[in-house]
């Protein structure tokens, strides 16, 4: 991996409300409110923004969900089990539209998923595409795609297990870019257009990394090291056997005010990143 000057931020996660599952483990950040997908009862979660109130709520086919998206009109919960794939969802009625499977799904797992629009230069890297296979049965035809490669838009992916991010196409699954991630537990992800880069966090060390999409390059490093909100709240941030509150970032998204999104799977806590 090609590094530059890492400067480093040390920021602070303050607690806003406590997430309508079990456990928050991944966010995804729309207009409407802030989505949320829960690993232990695989249900995604559409809440407000400033008291966490559910606004739409349905089950999702995925397993141990870990990291949401939202984008083509779709909700994206990605399930980390094998093999390592997303679910799309209507964002209004909740139905499952259809599945995709990720490249390498039987290793590596899935801890974050991150919607962006389409490139049409990566695209173009991609070889011709294939005619889709006849139906199993010409009368109960099945598992068509719903557009063409691009139609979609594309996801980033982390793939802790492997140590790269892949970014892929939405609808065919297709495999646009890997970039290596420096650390062991990529988690939480989100895309920056106005740079062209995607963030990423590595849940041991609570470290945040700003990586060159086109090939890795660090351009930033941030800590996330303290905690803070209504006491009510942080004083059940503990983990284990711990005594002392402290905020664990596994999902991540920023929202159109900019402000970074973070949740505590361990703690069920959603807070906003703050310096």
């Amino acid at each position: 991996m090609t590094t530059t000057e890492q400067p480093q931020r040390t920021l602070t996660a303050r607690v806003v409300f406590a997430a309508p599952g079990q456990q928050a483990n991944g966010l995804a950040a729309a207009p409407e409110g802030l989505w949320i997908c829960d690993q232990r009862n695989d249900h995604c979660y559409l809440v407000n923004y400033d008291t966490g109130a559910t606004i739409i709520a349905f089950p999702s086919p995925v397993r141990n969900a870990s990291g949401i998206a939202y984008g083509a009109g779709a909700v994206w919960p990605a399930a980390n089990r094998v093999p390592a794939a997303t679910y799309r969802h209507d964002a209004k009625t909740g139905h499952c539209l259809a599945d995709l499977v990720f490249p390498d799904a039987d290793r590596g797992g899935v801890h974050g998923i991150e919607w962006a629009p389409t490139d049409s230069a990566a695209l173009a890297t991609l070889p011709p595409a294939e005619p889709p296979p006849p139906p199993l049965r010409r009368e109960a035809p099945g598992g068509e795609l719903i557009g063409q490669r691009g139609t979609a838009g594309t996801l980033w992916v982390t793939r802790p297990g492997l140590r790269i991010i892949q970014w892929i196409d939405a609808e065919t699954g297709e495999l646009l870019r890997t970039i290596p991630f420096p650390e062991a537990r990529s988690h939480g992800i989100y895309w920056d257009e106005a740079d062209g880069s995607v963030v990423c966090v590595e849940t041991n060390h609570n470290h945040i990394y700003r990586l060159d999409a086109t090939d890795g390059t660090i351009r930033e490093m941030w800590v996330v090291d303290g905690i803070d909100g209504p006491r009510d709240l942080v004083s059940g941030a503990l983990h284990g056997d711990e005594t002392t509150p402290r905020f664990e970032v596994h999902g991540m998204t920023r929202d159109a005010e900019g402000r970074i999104w973070v949740c505590d799977a361990a703690t069920n806590l959603v807070a906003v990143l703050e310096d």
